[in-house]
């Protein structure tokens, strides 16, 4: 029979096995972001060379691709609504999450190209998202951002390190106006960069990454290197982000301060997977996934994340004066509830998300003691409310 151990050994072994189910701090984890344009995702197929619609099957595809990439967040652009990316988050696995800006929504009022973030929570804790609508719409007299920049702060479940994530979805085409509105977009957020490295006590990992519509050397290159304060990641050499071109138009731009990103791992993920092009695309996007690996050993700073106003707060329904009836849903990230479930199960814990008005979806919810939130899904609970 084996007696029980004095306490103080017993903690002693408790504590030695926590430390070894913990990343070493001496020992660097690795992990992948990324950005992805998804071809107009969600809107109709017309809009894609007359290609067939995507069915559900297809967006469960995409999402077992972007698994696949082993990515822990994602930037996408060409995102028609919510509810497509939601399904595609699925199809990555019941831990992954999204955020869509508001801004791209065209003239016929149906049809969108947003930018946002898909996440796997059970990787990275999404901190703030926010919408950059405070950046000037016009430049030179040109209209320019008609999808506004979206940026995402998150932080590493393993290493508890933090980082900013900034997608964008600059102006497409050749014409002198075209280039001349990436211009005013690189340039002007390229200020809006400056100003948080300018600022004492900011925290300065923030990778940018999105569909630039230009390669190396082009104006936005020059703008957003021209403080020396980042710098665009090159292939070894040039590899094509897209179908039509030879040279890449998706990009990484890295703060120099961001020691992190591992500046020789941009990858591109373009071999069609053995598919036939036309059936690759019919499913996934003329564009291809483009992967960075950062290499974290904890947090190396006490520096923060500067914030916009309330009004740029992503996502929407959380900004001031939004949706009147939705701010006032009481389950929202951060409050502790008691959920029961069909087996007659009770948990009680703390919101990691904000549970959906709609009752569909998943319940997101840490529990005490336990290292990773636990998921629920609507349809199995019988009652939500605050303890």
């Amino acid at each position: 029979m084996i007696r029980s151990l004095p306490f103080r050994l017993f903690l002693a072994l408790a504590l030695g096995a926590l430390a070894a189910a913990q990343p070493s701090a001496q020992q660097p984890v690795d992990f992948k972001v990324g950005t992805w344009n998804l071809e107009f995702l969600g809107a109709d197929g017309n809009f894609r060379n007359n290609l067939p619609n995507r069915d559900d099957k297809d967006l469960a595809a995409i999402g077992a691709k972007v698994r696949e990439l082993g990515v822990c967040a994602l930037a996408v652009q060409e995102v028609n609504d919510e509810a497509t990316l939601r399904k595609v988050a699925a199809g990555a696995g019941p831990s992954w999450d999204c955020l869509l800006g508001t801004s791209g929504e065209w003239d016929d009022k149906k049809t969108a190209q947003r930018i946002g973030f898909l996440w796997d929570t059970a990787e990275v804790e999404l901190l703030h998202g926010e919408e950059l609508l405070q950046l000037p719409r016009e430049f030179e007299g040109k209209p320019i951002f008609h999808r506004v920049p979206v940026t995402g702060v998150f932080r590493h479940v393993g290493t508890r390190a933090d980082f900013r994530l900034v997608t964008v979805h600059f102006k497409a085409g050749r014409k002198p106006d075209d280039e001349q509105k990436r211009r005013g977009e690189s340039t002007l957020l390229a200020q809006w960069l400056d100003s948080l490295a300018k600022s004492e006590g900011e925290d300065q990992d923030i990778v940018l990454l999105g569909d630039f519509n230009c390669t190396y050397g082009t104006q936005p290159e020059q703008a957003l290197e021209a403080s020396g304060w980042r710098r665009w990641l090159e292939h070894g050499k040039p590899t094509p982000t897209i179908m039509h071109f030879a040279e890449p138009i998706d990009q990484v731009v890295v703060a120099n301060a961001c020691s992190e990103v591992q500046r020789d791992s941009l990858a591109v993920d373009g071999d069609f997977d053995g598919m036939d092009k036309d059936a690759w695309r019919k499913i996934y996007s003329d564009h291809f996934p483009v992967t960075v690996t950062l290499r974290m050993t904890g947090d190396d700073d006490r520096a923060t994340f500067a914030q916009g106003p309330i009004d740029q707060t992503l996502p929407a329904s959380r900004r001031r004066g939004a949706q009147p009836g939705r701010l006032e849903w009481p389950y929202v990230a951060g409050v502790r509830v008691l959920v029961q479930v069909t087996t007659n199960r009770t948990f009680e814990g703390r919101l990691t998300h904000d549970v959906p008005a709609d009752g569909q979806g998943w319940i997101r919810i840490m529990l005490d003691g336990e290292a990773q939130p636990r998921l629920v899904h609507c349809a199995t609970v019988m009652s939500l409310r605050l303890p």
